[in-house]
Protein backbone atom coordinates (compact mmCIF):
# COMPACT_ATOMS: atom_id res chain seq x y z
CA UNK A 1 0.00 0.00 0.00
CA UNK A 2 1.17 3.47 -0.60
CA UNK A 3 0.38 6.83 0.69
CA UNK A 4 -1.78 8.57 -2.19
CA UNK A 5 -4.60 5.72 -1.39
CA UNK A 6 -5.62 8.52 1.59
CA UNK A 7 -4.25 11.69 -0.03
CA UNK A 8 -5.14 11.50 -3.35
CA UNK A 9 -8.57 13.33 -1.92
CA UNK A 10 -6.92 15.41 0.16
CA UNK A 11 -7.97 18.78 -1.96
CA UNK A 12 -10.71 19.61 0.22
CA UNK A 13 -8.40 20.37 3.30
CA UNK A 14 -6.35 22.62 1.61
CA UNK A 15 -8.21 25.47 3.27
CA UNK A 16 -7.82 23.90 6.42
CA UNK A 17 -4.21 24.03 5.75
CA UNK A 18 -3.64 26.98 3.92
CA UNK A 19 -1.11 27.21 1.23
CA UNK A 20 1.19 30.19 2.42
CA UNK A 21 4.70 31.63 0.71
CA UNK A 22 7.66 29.24 -0.35
CA UNK A 23 8.47 29.78 3.47
CA UNK A 24 6.65 30.25 6.44
CA UNK A 25 8.11 32.00 9.45
CA UNK A 26 8.17 32.23 13.03
CA UNK A 27 10.79 33.61 15.01
CA UNK A 28 12.38 30.57 15.86
CA UNK A 29 11.64 28.66 12.32
CA UNK A 30 11.09 29.21 8.73
CA UNK A 31 10.25 25.82 6.97
CA UNK A 32 12.11 25.58 3.62
CA UNK A 33 10.64 23.29 0.89
CA UNK A 34 13.40 21.97 -1.78
CA UNK A 35 12.65 20.36 -5.08
CA UNK A 36 14.97 18.32 -6.06
CA UNK A 37 16.98 17.55 -9.09
CA UNK A 38 16.74 13.86 -9.35
CA UNK A 39 16.58 12.63 -12.68
CA UNK A 40 14.03 12.31 -15.09
CA UNK A 41 12.88 9.07 -13.45
CA UNK A 42 9.94 8.18 -11.72
CA UNK A 43 10.85 7.35 -8.20
CA UNK A 44 8.71 5.18 -6.79
CA UNK A 45 10.41 5.11 -2.58
CA UNK A 46 12.54 7.42 -0.46
CA UNK A 47 14.12 7.25 3.29
CA UNK A 48 16.31 9.89 4.81
CA UNK A 49 18.43 10.32 7.65
CA UNK A 50 20.70 13.65 9.18
CA UNK A 51 24.49 13.74 9.77
CA UNK A 52 25.98 15.30 12.45
CA UNK A 53 26.55 18.87 10.55
CA UNK A 54 22.77 18.96 9.98
CA UNK A 55 22.91 18.24 5.92
CA UNK A 56 20.02 15.29 5.13
CA UNK A 57 20.84 12.36 2.98
CA UNK A 58 18.27 10.83 1.19
CA UNK A 59 18.31 7.12 -0.13
CA UNK A 60 15.31 6.82 -3.00
CA UNK A 61 14.50 4.22 -5.69
CA UNK A 62 13.36 5.19 -9.11
CA UNK A 63 10.65 3.24 -10.98
CA UNK A 64 11.37 1.73 -14.31
CA UNK A 65 10.37 -1.47 -15.08
CA UNK A 66 12.99 -4.06 -14.73
CA UNK A 67 15.56 -1.76 -14.50
CA UNK A 68 15.29 0.61 -11.42
CA UNK A 69 18.00 2.19 -9.23
CA UNK A 70 18.96 3.17 -6.41
CA UNK A 71 20.55 6.28 -5.63
CA UNK A 72 21.87 8.32 -2.61
CA UNK A 73 21.14 12.08 -2.65
CA UNK A 74 23.78 14.60 -0.64
CA UNK A 75 22.60 17.48 0.34
CA UNK A 76 24.96 20.17 0.52
CA UNK A 77 23.33 22.33 3.11
CA UNK A 78 21.05 21.92 5.89
CA UNK A 79 18.21 22.99 4.35
CA UNK A 80 19.40 20.75 1.20
CA UNK A 81 19.49 23.73 -1.07
CA UNK A 82 22.31 22.40 -3.10
CA UNK A 83 23.33 18.62 -3.43
CA UNK A 84 23.87 16.44 -6.15
CA UNK A 85 22.93 12.39 -6.98
CA UNK A 86 25.19 9.41 -6.00
CA UNK A 87 24.50 6.28 -7.95
CA UNK A 88 24.79 3.37 -5.74
CA UNK A 89 23.20 -0.07 -7.84
CA UNK A 90 20.69 -1.05 -9.93
CA UNK A 91 18.14 -4.34 -9.46
CA UNK A 92 14.82 -5.51 -11.65
CA UNK A 93 12.66 -3.41 -9.30
CA UNK A 94 12.29 -2.18 -6.28
CA UNK A 95 8.58 -3.36 -4.09
CA UNK A 96 9.80 -1.65 -0.47
CA UNK A 97 11.47 1.09 0.50
CA UNK A 98 15.47 0.91 1.54
CA UNK A 99 16.92 1.65 4.94
CA UNK A 100 19.54 4.48 5.71
CA UNK A 101 21.27 5.40 9.14
CA UNK A 102 24.38 7.18 10.35
CA UNK A 103 27.24 5.07 11.93
CA UNK A 104 29.42 6.48 14.55
CA UNK A 105 31.54 7.70 12.12
CA UNK A 106 29.39 9.78 10.61
CA UNK A 107 28.95 7.12 7.42
CA UNK A 108 25.56 6.33 5.87
CA UNK A 109 25.25 2.05 6.01
CA UNK A 110 22.12 1.98 3.68
CA UNK A 111 19.84 -1.33 2.91
CA UNK A 112 17.92 -2.15 0.01
CA UNK A 113 16.60 -5.23 -2.15
CA UNK A 114 18.96 -6.27 -4.62
CA UNK A 115 16.98 -9.00 -7.69
CA UNK A 116 14.89 -10.30 -4.85
CA UNK A 117 17.83 -10.24 -2.12
CA UNK A 118 19.00 -8.21 0.56
CA UNK A 119 22.16 -5.78 0.11
CA UNK A 120 23.73 -3.34 2.55
CA UNK A 121 25.71 -0.44 1.17
CA UNK A 122 28.57 0.75 3.37
CA UNK A 123 29.47 4.50 2.75
CA UNK A 124 33.21 5.13 3.16
CA UNK A 125 32.35 8.75 3.51
CA UNK A 126 30.00 11.27 4.92
CA UNK A 127 28.62 12.02 0.91
CA UNK A 128 28.79 8.07 0.11
CA UNK A 129 31.12 8.87 -2.77
CA UNK A 130 32.47 5.83 -2.35
CA UNK A 131 30.72 2.67 -0.79
CA UNK A 132 31.22 -1.31 -0.30
CA UNK A 133 28.47 -3.56 -0.99
CA UNK A 134 27.66 -6.67 1.36
CA UNK A 135 25.18 -9.43 0.46
CA UNK A 136 22.70 -10.68 3.59
CA UNK A 137 20.47 -12.61 1.63
CA UNK A 138 20.98 -13.88 -1.58
CA UNK A 139 19.69 -13.27 -5.01
CA UNK A 140 16.14 -15.20 -5.76
CA UNK A 141 15.41 -15.22 -1.92
CA UNK A 142 12.08 -13.58 -2.91
CA UNK A 143 11.95 -10.97 -0.47
CA UNK A 144 10.24 -7.20 -1.77
CA UNK A 145 9.66 -5.53 1.82
CA UNK A 146 10.99 -2.46 3.13
CA UNK A 147 14.10 -2.64 4.82
CA UNK A 148 14.67 -0.25 7.97
CA UNK A 149 17.78 -0.47 9.45
CA UNK A 150 18.75 0.70 12.86
CA UNK A 151 22.25 0.14 15.15
CA UNK A 152 22.37 -2.19 18.19
CA UNK A 153 23.82 -1.11 21.28
CA UNK A 154 27.18 -2.29 19.74
CA UNK A 155 27.16 -0.29 16.53
CA UNK A 156 26.20 -3.43 14.77
CA UNK A 157 23.35 -3.31 12.34
CA UNK A 158 20.01 -4.53 12.71
CA UNK A 159 17.42 -5.03 9.69
CA UNK A 160 13.90 -6.17 9.56
CA UNK A 161 12.05 -7.47 6.11
CA UNK A 162 9.56 -10.10 5.13
CA UNK A 163 10.84 -13.13 4.08
CA UNK A 164 10.36 -15.51 1.16
CA UNK A 165 7.07 -13.36 -0.30
CA UNK A 166 6.40 -15.09 -3.72
CA UNK A 167 5.83 -12.88 -6.51
CA UNK A 168 5.92 -15.20 -9.42
CA UNK A 169 9.39 -15.26 -8.86
CA UNK A 170 10.02 -19.19 -7.56
CA UNK A 171 8.41 -20.41 -4.80
CA UNK A 172 8.71 -19.35 -1.21
CA UNK A 173 11.03 -20.58 1.50
CA UNK A 174 10.77 -22.23 5.19
CA UNK A 175 9.26 -19.00 6.44
CA UNK A 176 6.88 -17.36 4.10
CA UNK A 177 5.77 -14.09 4.79
CA UNK A 178 7.47 -13.67 8.23
CA UNK A 179 8.66 -10.95 9.36
CA UNK A 180 12.12 -11.39 10.53
CA UNK A 181 14.73 -9.17 12.49
CA UNK A 182 17.94 -9.53 11.18
CA UNK A 183 20.61 -8.72 13.86
CA UNK A 184 24.44 -8.86 12.28
CA UNK A 185 27.00 -9.87 14.37
CA UNK A 186 29.78 -7.88 13.23
CA UNK A 187 29.99 -3.79 11.81
CA UNK A 188 29.63 -4.89 8.53
CA UNK A 189 27.89 -7.87 8.61
CA UNK A 190 29.84 -10.04 6.57
CA UNK A 191 29.17 -12.86 9.38
CA UNK A 192 25.65 -14.69 8.82
CA UNK A 193 24.25 -12.88 11.84
CA UNK A 194 21.33 -14.41 13.52
CA UNK A 195 17.26 -14.20 13.26
CA UNK A 196 14.38 -13.73 14.53
CA UNK A 197 11.01 -14.23 13.46
CA UNK A 198 9.00 -11.29 14.93
CA UNK A 199 5.49 -12.24 13.52
CA UNK A 200 3.98 -14.83 11.24
CA UNK A 201 0.45 -13.34 9.13
CA UNK A 202 -2.41 -15.32 9.65
CA UNK A 203 -2.92 -18.38 6.96
CA UNK A 204 -5.70 -16.06 5.24
CA UNK A 205 -3.60 -13.15 4.85
CA UNK A 206 -2.12 -11.53 1.82
CA UNK A 207 0.83 -10.73 3.73
CA UNK A 208 2.72 -8.15 6.07
CA UNK A 209 3.85 -4.79 4.53
CA UNK A 210 4.62 -0.92 5.58
CA UNK A 211 7.86 -1.80 8.01
CA UNK A 212 8.76 0.53 11.31
CA UNK A 213 11.46 -0.19 13.13
CA UNK A 214 12.89 1.58 16.69
CA UNK A 215 15.03 0.86 19.14
CA UNK A 216 14.35 2.05 22.91
CA UNK A 217 17.18 3.49 25.36
CA UNK A 218 17.78 -0.20 26.69
CA UNK A 219 18.32 -0.83 22.50
CA UNK A 220 15.36 -3.42 22.60
CA UNK A 221 13.53 -3.59 19.04
CA UNK A 222 9.80 -2.65 18.31
CA UNK A 223 8.24 -2.51 15.12
CA UNK A 224 5.37 -1.77 13.28
CA UNK A 225 3.75 -3.33 10.57
CA UNK A 226 0.46 -3.90 8.36
CA UNK A 227 -1.68 -7.29 7.59
CA UNK A 228 -4.15 -7.57 4.54
CA UNK A 229 -6.94 -9.25 5.82
CA UNK A 230 -7.66 -12.18 3.55
CA UNK A 231 -7.79 -11.30 -0.32
CA UNK A 232 -9.53 -7.76 0.57
CA UNK A 233 -8.05 -4.40 0.26
CA UNK A 234 -7.97 -3.87 4.49
CA UNK A 235 -5.40 -3.65 6.45
CA UNK A 236 -5.05 -3.94 10.01
CA UNK A 237 -2.18 -2.34 11.95
CA UNK A 238 -0.18 -4.05 14.75
CA UNK A 239 3.26 -3.96 16.73
CA UNK A 240 6.01 -6.89 17.35
CA UNK A 241 7.12 -6.05 20.95
CA UNK A 242 10.65 -7.68 21.84
CA UNK A 243 11.29 -8.58 25.69
CA UNK A 244 15.31 -8.33 24.93
CA UNK A 245 17.61 -6.85 23.08
CA UNK A 246 17.69 -10.41 20.51
CA UNK A 247 14.35 -10.35 20.49
CA UNK A 248 14.31 -13.84 22.10
CA UNK A 249 10.66 -12.86 23.04
CA UNK A 250 8.10 -11.08 21.51
CA UNK A 251 4.77 -9.79 21.77
CA UNK A 252 2.58 -9.32 19.45
CA UNK A 253 -0.36 -6.59 19.53
CA UNK A 254 -2.73 -5.25 17.33
CA UNK A 255 -3.38 -1.65 17.69
CA UNK A 256 -5.18 -0.23 14.95
CA UNK A 257 -7.92 -1.67 12.47
CA UNK A 258 -9.52 -0.28 9.59
CA UNK A 259 -12.16 1.96 9.97
CA UNK A 260 -14.92 3.01 7.59
CA UNK A 261 -14.58 4.72 4.72
CA UNK A 262 -10.69 4.43 5.59
CA UNK A 263 -7.96 2.13 5.92
CA UNK A 264 -3.84 2.42 6.95
CA UNK A 265 -1.58 3.15 4.68
CA UNK A 266 1.88 3.12 6.44
CA UNK A 267 3.00 3.08 9.67
CA UNK A 268 5.30 5.38 11.85
CA UNK A 269 7.26 4.34 15.15
CA UNK A 270 9.35 5.87 17.94
CA UNK A 271 9.75 5.55 21.30
CA UNK A 272 9.55 7.21 24.31
CA UNK A 273 11.93 8.03 27.22
CA UNK A 274 10.13 5.13 29.10
CA UNK A 275 10.45 2.63 27.04
CA UNK A 276 7.05 2.93 25.65
CA UNK A 277 6.39 2.59 22.20
CA UNK A 278 4.19 5.31 20.46
CA UNK A 279 2.89 4.59 16.35
CA UNK A 280 1.16 6.94 14.46
CA UNK A 281 -2.60 6.13 12.31
CA UNK A 282 -2.44 7.77 9.41
CA UNK A 283 -5.78 6.19 7.84
CA UNK A 284 -8.19 9.10 6.84
CA UNK A 285 -10.79 8.94 9.69
CA UNK A 286 -8.69 7.72 12.71
CA UNK A 287 -5.32 9.88 12.09
CA UNK A 288 -4.41 9.10 15.97
CA UNK A 289 -1.49 8.62 17.96
CA UNK A 290 -1.33 5.12 19.37
CA UNK A 291 -0.01 5.59 22.57
CA UNK A 292 1.48 2.25 24.05
CA UNK A 293 0.52 2.35 27.91
CA UNK A 294 3.28 0.26 29.41
CA UNK A 295 6.51 -0.99 27.59
CA UNK A 296 4.86 -4.19 26.49
CA UNK A 297 2.31 -2.30 24.49
CA UNK A 298 -0.17 -5.19 25.21
CA UNK A 299 -2.83 -2.14 25.53
CA UNK A 300 -2.70 1.17 24.78
CA UNK A 301 -4.42 4.04 24.13
CA UNK A 302 -5.88 5.55 20.65
CA UNK A 303 -5.44 9.50 20.81
CA UNK A 304 -7.16 11.39 17.71
CA UNK A 305 -4.69 14.19 16.82
CA UNK A 306 -5.49 17.29 17.23
CA UNK A 307 -7.79 19.86 14.74
CA UNK A 308 -4.68 21.88 14.53
CA UNK A 309 -2.83 18.99 12.65
CA UNK A 310 -5.55 18.77 10.22
CA UNK A 311 -3.80 17.23 6.93
CA UNK A 312 -2.23 13.69 6.09
CA UNK A 313 0.60 12.84 8.82
CA UNK A 314 3.71 10.90 7.73
CA UNK A 315 6.80 9.88 10.42
CA UNK A 316 7.10 10.23 13.86
CA UNK A 317 9.29 11.70 16.20
CA UNK A 318 9.98 12.49 19.97
CA UNK A 319 10.91 16.23 21.35
CA UNK A 320 11.86 16.87 25.02
CA UNK A 321 9.33 15.84 27.54
CA UNK A 322 8.28 13.37 25.61
CA UNK A 323 6.33 15.52 22.88
CA UNK A 324 5.33 13.52 19.58
CA UNK A 325 6.23 15.72 16.32
CA UNK A 326 5.42 14.43 12.62
CA UNK A 327 4.78 15.45 9.22
CA UNK A 328 1.80 16.88 7.77
CA UNK A 329 0.39 16.93 4.37
CA UNK A 330 -2.19 19.25 2.59
CA UNK A 331 -2.56 19.93 -0.56
CA UNK A 332 0.28 22.37 -2.05
CA UNK A 333 1.45 22.34 1.67
CA UNK A 334 4.57 20.29 4.03
CA UNK A 335 4.47 20.69 7.42
CA UNK A 336 6.45 19.55 10.60
CA UNK A 337 3.90 19.39 13.61
CA UNK A 338 4.93 19.67 17.04
CA UNK A 339 2.73 18.57 19.89
CA UNK A 340 2.73 21.05 22.96
CA UNK A 341 2.36 17.84 25.35
CA UNK A 342 2.55 14.09 25.62
CA UNK A 343 -0.40 13.18 24.44
CA UNK A 344 -0.92 16.04 22.16
CA UNK A 345 -4.47 16.91 23.84
CA UNK A 346 -3.41 20.73 24.17
CA UNK A 347 -2.62 20.93 20.36
CA UNK A 348 0.84 22.16 19.19
CA UNK A 349 3.16 24.29 16.72
CA UNK A 350 2.61 24.16 12.89
CA UNK A 351 5.18 24.85 10.63
CA UNK A 352 4.38 24.77 6.80
CA UNK A 353 5.38 25.85 3.72
CA UNK A 354 4.29 25.65 0.16
CA UNK A 355 4.53 22.98 -2.07
CA UNK A 356 3.75 21.59 -5.48
CA UNK A 357 2.43 18.13 -4.92
CA UNK A 358 -1.58 17.55 -4.63
CA UNK A 359 -0.57 14.12 -3.35
CA UNK A 360 2.68 12.33 -2.15
CA UNK A 361 3.47 8.59 -2.94
CA UNK A 362 5.93 7.99 0.12
CA UNK A 363 7.79 10.09 2.23
CA UNK A 364 9.58 9.72 5.71
CA UNK A 365 10.41 12.49 8.60
CA UNK A 366 13.42 12.45 11.62
CA UNK A 367 14.51 14.87 13.67
CA UNK A 368 17.88 15.46 13.85
CA UNK A 369 20.48 16.53 16.50
CA UNK A 370 18.96 19.71 17.17
CA UNK A 371 15.74 19.23 16.64
CA UNK A 372 15.48 20.45 13.53
CA UNK A 373 12.41 18.67 11.36
CA UNK A 374 13.56 17.24 8.18
CA UNK A 375 11.53 15.18 5.73
CA UNK A 376 11.85 14.06 2.48
CA UNK A 377 8.88 13.29 -0.21
CA UNK A 378 7.45 11.80 -3.74
CA UNK A 379 5.12 13.94 -5.58
CA UNK A 380 2.29 11.18 -6.76
CA UNK A 381 1.52 13.35 -9.69
CA UNK A 382 5.05 13.91 -10.85
CA UNK A 383 7.19 11.48 -9.34
CA UNK A 384 9.55 14.40 -8.44
CA UNK A 385 11.57 13.74 -5.34
CA UNK A 386 11.55 17.17 -2.30
CA UNK A 387 12.91 17.58 0.68
CA UNK A 388 11.65 20.21 3.56
CA UNK A 389 13.53 21.09 6.31
CA UNK A 390 12.62 23.99 9.75
CA UNK A 391 15.29 26.27 9.57
CA UNK A 392 17.65 27.62 11.51
CA UNK A 393 17.75 25.85 15.09
CA UNK A 394 16.54 25.38 17.23
CA UNK A 395 12.73 24.41 16.18
CA UNK A 396 11.54 22.15 18.08
CA UNK A 397 13.00 23.15 21.74
CA UNK A 398 10.18 25.07 22.74
CA UNK A 399 7.91 23.34 20.18
CA UNK A 400 8.30 26.22 18.06
CA UNK A 401 7.03 28.83 20.55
Amino acid sequence: MRLCNALCGLSAVVALLHAGDAASQSDTCVMVNAPLGAGTDPINHVRLAVRDDGRPILVYTTDVHNDSSLYAYDCGDPACRSGHVVYLDTSSNYFGAPGIVIRGNGNPLISAQYFGGVNLYDCGDPECAAHSVTPIRATASAIFSDLPIVLQANGNPLLLYVDAVSLGMGMPGSRPGQLIAHFCDDATCSDAGTEQVLAIPPGTSYGISELSLALDTDYVPAATYLTSEGASNLYTYSIARCYDAGCASVTNTQISAPVSNSTPTLTALSMRSDLRPLALDNQANNRALLDCAAAACTSFDNRALPAAAAGQPLGLGILPGDRPAFALFGAQTVAAFACSDTTCASGGTLMQAASAQNAVLDGAFTLDANLRAAIAYIDFDTRALAAARCMPDPIFADGFE
